[in-house]
């Protein structure tokens, strides 16, 4: 039985990888069974219907980002902790200019609509708020106004990872972590 988690998680692997690069609407359950090298039949054993593909990338990245905050939570100060997150959009940035943010453009494409994942894939984005939210209580700002800095914040990163890829220019993203980098240290 060991077979089975590792072939959910390859086809998760390569569902991630297929819908971050040509999008939720654009990857179908053969195309997933391809890229994984498991059988189409294996695919709807895992995952009956295209949403439960979904749900199982939406938990990783929640996952993922629970894990980075956790381990950014490690750093002495909230403002570092801050930049330690805008310096990941600048780690990322030539994945973000080639495909966009693969949270930011996930939760978008499945919010669409407001469909029945909608309220699953807003999660990684209220998991961010509120992480910044508490970063900035703990600089001393009151929490309408810690609120209106975690937004900022989060806007301005989902904000730049969509110009660049629109643009196709990674450096985009340079220039806006600069902007929030001097902005955090004057907040």
């Amino acid at each position: 039985m060991k077979n089975a988690p590792d072939k959910r998680e390859r086809l998760t692997d390569a569902a991630a990888v297929l819908i971050h690069r040509q999008g939720f609407a654009h990857t179908t359950l053969a195309d997933i069974a391809v890229a994984s090298n498991v059988a189409l039949g294996s695919v709807y054993y895992y995952f009956k219907t295209k949403d439960d593909v979904a749900k199982a990338i939406l938990n990783r990245r929640q996952s993922e980002i629970s894990q980075t905050l956790e381990e950014i939570d490690q750093l002495p100060d909230s403002r570092k902790r801050l930049e330690a997150l805008v310096n990941i959009w600048v780690s990322d940035r030539d994945i973000d200019a080639r495909y966009g943010c693969p949270i930011g453009s996930l939760c978008y494409e499945l919010a669409k609509g407001r469909g029945p994942l909608s309220s699953e894939a807003s999660e990684p984005f209220r998991t961010l708020l509120a992480w910044c939210e508490k970063q900035f209580r703990l600089l001393g700002k009151s929490k309408q106004k810690a609120a209106a800095f975690a937004l900022h914040m989060v806007a301005s990163l989902q904000g730049i990872s969509l110009i660049a890829n629109a643009l196709g220019e990674p450096d985009t993203i340079l220039s806006e972590a600069k902007f929030l980098s001097d902005w955090l240290r004057n907040v």
